[in-house]
């Protein structure tokens, strides 16, 4: 049956859950047209997301809070299921379109998907306009001087901030939604896929986003270059699963920084740069990835192919589980396991553990972060592990943490320990770091009997330290002309 009416513009949501500065959105509110605001449950997309039924969840909340959103402009949220091509072609016979608007992606399965969406729209002769989110800057405006990609943080960061930034949008022009057929919003339980983690840390929408945003501005941000390490205490923003979803943009933060604290030249002021620094760092690997796909699934630095990583099932398994015997790695797995998030600083130390004290190939260490993170961005995540195991971008110098003088450093009373393993609960700070250390009346008295009531060490980390030494030196060397024997 023919359309009746005039030709609509679908609006395409994908990790754009919001509508306040969402450019799709309020570009097709401000055509004057009816906008179909439209969400696809991908199936053949969620076939290739192994992330805990918790990120479904969290995606389920996203989007009943932007359908409240887009009723509150006189619109409709539609929904629907199905292989992305099949959910157009039904939505093209039903309405024929006049255009088809969307948020730019920049991961690599992201790029391919939408040359492939935009490929099969235009074959209807329906105009298809996209539109850069995500990142403040595209991955393409930042070049170094002789025009290619950066790979070394800092002279990207110098020239992203030197770059003038785009004024965030605002609200979207109030709009009607023809009457069309709408799904259920699917969680983890509709799709199906197992939720795991039982306790998630925030909850999803743009008015959380917003929420917790306004709380970090008012309450933690001047106190952030000094709290933003220490696990016990609530000193980050939180807000890296809303950017994930797009529930809040860069392009907003960064606006707000601004104008809460102006500094010269329309930046932050000296106290909300390190703040703003991690913006740059979520950007720069958005840009690595973009530019080097194929560090989603191999080393940055070829020469490190050669390591011969190691695969223990038995030690990974108490890696994942964390039961490994290093007080501050063992709590940063449980924070993970039971909220889907982790503590920055706690993510650098289980993720060198992995690598440099275990000798367990990085990518596993992704891939299991990556089903339980519901802050999970494959570029940061990528960029972060190959940091971790210095196989990435800028992998000078060696890097290599010691578990027990991280947690000395950071978490000096054990507070975050102790959260996360309450068997250590009665450990006295002095040992809580090292607890297999205690004298055997002493572990006895509080009750953690090293390898009874908590594990020992599962590895030797001097020896561990030393092992990845002599063979990052001789990998980066080229000295690893094939793969070296394993270690005991």
């Amino acid at each position: 049956m023919p359309f009746e009416g005039t030709r609509p513009i679908v609006c395409w949501f994908r990790r754009d859950l919001r509508v306040r500065d969402n450019p799709a959105l309020f570009h097709a509110a401000s055509a004057g047209l009816p906008v179909i605001p439209l969400f696809v449950v991908d199936t053949e997309l969620i076939k290739g997301i192994r992330s805990d039924g918790a990120a479904f969840d969290f995606q389920a909340e996203s989007l009943r809070d932007l359908a409240d959103s887009i009723a509150g402009l006189g619109g409709r949220l539609i929904v629907r299921t199905g292989r992305l091509t099949e959910v157009f072609s039904k939505i093209i016979s039903e309405v024929q379109p006049r255009s088809v608007y969307f948020n730019r992606d920049y991961e690599p399965t992201a790029i391919d998907r939408d040359i492939e969406a935009v490929k099969f729209i235009e074959r209807f002769g329906i105009e298809v306009k996209s539109f850069d989110d995500v990142v403040i800057h595209h991955p393409e405006d930042i070049r170094t001087s002789s025009g290619g990609p950066y790979a070394v943080f800092t002279p990207f960061a110098v020239k992203w901030r030197k770059l003038p930034k785009p004024a965030p949008l605002g609200r979207p022009s109030r709009f009607s939604t023809p009457r069309l057929a709408s799904e259920p919003i699917p969680g983890g339980n509709e799709l199906p896929r197992a939720k795991l983690v039982l306790k998630p840390l925030v909850r999803g929408g743009e008015r959380d986003a917003t929420d917790q945003w306004n709380s970090f501005l008012k309450e933690r941000l001047r106190s952030y270059t000094d709290t933003r390490d220490l696990p016990y205490m609530q000193g980050t923003s939180m807000m890296s699963p809303y950017l994930r979803f797009g529930c809040i943009s860069p392009v907003r933060m960064y606006s707000d920084l601004v104008e809460l604290s102006p500094g010269t030249d329309n930046h932050p002021s000296d106290s909300d740069e390190k703040y703003v620094s991690e913006l740059i760092w979520r950007e720069f690997y958005i840009h690595v990835l973009y530019h080097y796909p194929y560090t989603a699934e191999r080393n940055f630095r070829g020469q490190f192919d050669r390591l011969n990583w190691s695969m223990d099932e038995r030690t990974f398994e108490a890696w994942k589980e964390g039961r490994t015997g290093f007080p501050l790695v063992d709590a940063g797995m449980r924070q993970l396991n039971a909220t889907g998030w982790m503590h920055n600083r706690a993510r650098m130390v289980t993720a060198s553990f992995l690598a440099k004290d275990l000798f367990i190939d990085w990518r596993y260490g992704a891939e299991y972060f990556a089903t339980k993170l519901l802050d999970i961005e494959k570029a940061s995540n990528v960029g972060g592990w190959q940091w971790s195991a210095s196989t990435g971008v800028d992998p000078t110098p060696l890097r290599i943490f010691n578990p027990a003088i991280q947690s000395r450093r950071f978490d000096a009373e054990g507070i975050y320990i102790k959260e996360w393993v309450p068997e250590l609960r009665n450990v006295p700070s002095r040992y809580i770091h090292e607890p297999d250390r205690m004298s055997p009346i002493l572990q006895k008295e509080t009750g953690v009997v090293a390898g009874r009531d908590y594990p020992s060490p599962i590895v030797d980390h001097r020896k561990a330290a030393a092992y990845f030494k002599s063979q990052f030196i001789m990998a980066k060397a080229g000295r690893l002309t094939s793969k070296s024997p394993r270690r005991d």
